[in-house]
């Protein structure tokens, strides 16, 4: 059984067209998208370090009676852990980027 002429020009079409699309692809394998979840997952690290902190602080007041001082210092501690995590994100980012360049 032989192939019909236009089902062959059509597969060349085909063909032609997949390597056009290969050449005019980004070299960066982020999307639009992957950039958007990068944000928001650094903005949920800096705010949920500082929440979770503040809640430490606010129960160890409670508990022993503090006048807001534990809620301060939690506060700043978890502020500092939100940023830290943040820095360790963006770092393994930039890491996981420079193998795939190699």
């Amino acid at each position: 059984m032989q192939i019909p002429e236009d089902i062959k020009a059509l597969d060349e079409k085909i063909a032609k067209a997949k390597l056009l699309k290969q050449q005019e692809e980004p070299q960066s394998k982020h999307s639009d998208f992957s950039h958007l979840t990068m944000g928001l997952r650094l903005g949920v690290e800096l705010a949920s370090g500082t929440i979770v902190g503040a809640a430490i602080g606010y129960t160890l007041d409670e508990v022993f009676d503090f006048k807001y001082i534990m809620l301060l210092i939690f506060t700043i501690f978890g502020g500092c852990a939100g940023m830290l995590n943040a820095y360790r994100y963006i770092k393994s980012i930039n890491t996981n980027e420079e193998k795939e360049g190699e």
